[in-house]
C-alpha cells in the first residue's frame, strides 16, 4: 500500500500519511491507521450495519455472495422500473468506458462493494490506476478474494481519505442512494478531484407516477436508501463545484457525468 501514500490522507484531519510498522500515521495530528491484512482501515471504529435491510445485507459475510446475481436485479427492477432491461449491465459497462480513460487515473471506485464495476474499470484503464474504496469489510473482503492485487482501503464516503486534489476520477455506481448525505458526499467527492477530474455515478430517479412511487418508497423505507428529482442532483453538484457534462434516464434510473471546475 505504499504506492498509495501520495494520494491519501487522514480522514480526522485531512493531514499527509506516512508508513508506520503496522499500517500508517498521520505527519500532523498523529492518528494511526492499521494494516488490516492486506488492505489500510482508514474507516470509522464502528462497523455496525446502518438502518434499513440494504445495509445489513451489504454487511452480511452470508450474502455478499448472492449480491450481484439477486438482490441487485430485483433492486434495480424495482427501484428503477426495470422491468424491461431499460439499463442492461452491458450499456452500465459501456457507459464508464465511453466517458474515463487513461488520463482520468488515479479513478477511485467509491463504495466499490464486491467489485462489480471496479472489475469493468480494471479492464479498462488498468490495474494500478484504480483504487477501490468501501465500508463493509465482507464487502472488501470478497473483492479481494476476487480481484487479486486490487488497491483498496476501507474509509467512509463522508470523510473520504484522500488528500485535496488528489483523484483524476471518481465513480460512485448504484450506491449514492445507499450512502448518508449524499449531498455531503458529492462535495467530499468534488473536493478530492483536481479541476477538470470527472465524476460519473449511477442511482435512482424519484417516480413521477403516484402509484409507482408508493411501491418505490416502500422499498426505500424497508431498505433504508432513497432515490432523487433530477433537480436536486443537478443543484447539489453545482453547489459542490461540479459541471454536467452529460445526464441519461433510462426508466426510473440516472446515468451521470459531471466535471470538477477550476
Amino acid at each position: 500500500m505504499s504506492d498509495l501514500i501520495d494520494i491519501l490522507a487522514c480522514p480526522a484531519c485531512l493531514g499527509p500519511l506516512t508508513t508506520a510498522a503496522n499500517g500508517v500515521e498521520c505527519t500532523t495530528c498523529g492518528h494511526a491507521y492499521p494494516d488490516a491484512g492486506g488492505y489500510l482501515d482508514l474507516g470509522p471504529a464502528s462497523r455496525a450495519p446502518g438502518g434499513g435491510l440494504g445495509q445489513f445485507f451489504l454487511q452480511d459475510p452470508l450474502h455478499v455472495p448472492r449480491y450481484e446475481d439477486h438482490t441487485r436485479t430485483s433492486f434495480l427492477e424495482i427501484m428503477g422500473d426495470n422491468w424491461e432491461n431499460a439499463l442492461t449491465p452491458e450499456a452500465e459497462d459501456d457507459y464508464l468506458r465511453a466517458h474515463l480513460t487513461a488520463a482520468h487515473a488515479p479513478l477511485l471506485d467509491l463504495a466499490c462493494g464486491a467489485g462489480r464495476w471496479t472489475r469493468t474499470l480494471i479492464d479498462h484503464l488498468g490495474l494500478d490506476r484504480v483504487v477501490g474504496l468501501d465500508l463493509s469489510v465482507p464487502m472488501i473482503d470478497a473483492i479481494r478474494a476476487d480481484i487479486p492485487g486490487i488497491r483498496i482501503v476501507r474509509g467512509t464516503a463522508l470523510r473520504l481519505p484522500f488528500a485535496t486534489g488528489s483523484l483524476g476520477a471518481v465513480n460512485c455506481s448504484n450506491a449514492l442512494q445507499l450512502l448518508p448525505e449524499p449531498r455531503e458526499v458529492l462535495r467530499e467527492v468534488a473536493r478530492c478531484l483536481r479541476p477538470g477530474g470527472l465524476f460519473t455515478a449511477f442511482t435512482y430517479r424519484q417516480a413521477e407516477r403516484p402509484t409507482y412511487r408508493y411501491f418505490q418508497q416502500q422499498h426505500e423505507n424497508t431498505f433504508g436508501v432513497r432515490s432523487f428529482t433530477t433537480s436536486e442532483l443537478m443543484s447539489w453538484l453545482s453547489a459542490a463545484g461540479l459541471d454536467l457534462v452529460d445526464l441519461r434516464s433510462p426508466a426510473g434510473m440516472l446515468l451521470l457525468t459531471a466535471r470538477r471546475t477550476a
